[in-house]
């Protein structure tokens, strides 16, 4: 009998905190980095029991045809249907300046 045994693997995926909520706003900042390469800054604002939770996706519209500059202004971006109920699984988790955001999230069917 072996007695020495290999830690498994954990898949980060699995893990997660599930969130129900209602989606009440979409907006979009525009940055510029370092480099001078534009990023844009995607928040989306979600209802839940008690108060709101901001998920925050950075994108870089250079790689992602779905998001649009003209100048310093979001013309377009990937946006949620408001009022629509959604549940997400975030990742991470963090208190800024009072209100609750998730960095790392995904969307669950």
């Amino acid at each position: 009998m072996d007695t020495k045994t290999k830690p498994t693997a954990t898949n980060f995926t699995e893990s997660g905190i599930y969130i129900n909520g209602v989606a009440i706003s979409n907006d979009a900042t525009k940055i510029t980095k370092k480099d001078g390469n534009p990023l844009v800054i995607v928040k989306y604002e979600l209802a839940v029991e008690p108060g709101v939770v901001v998920l925050q996706q950075f994108i870089d519209p250079r790689e992602f045809s779905t998001v649009k500059i003209d100048g310093d202004r979001v013309v377009e971006f990937p946006k949620f249907a408001k009022y629509k109920p959604l549940m997400v699984k975030a990742e991470k988790i963090e208190d800024v300046r009072g209100q609750a955001t998730v960095s790392r999230w995904e969307l669950v069917d």
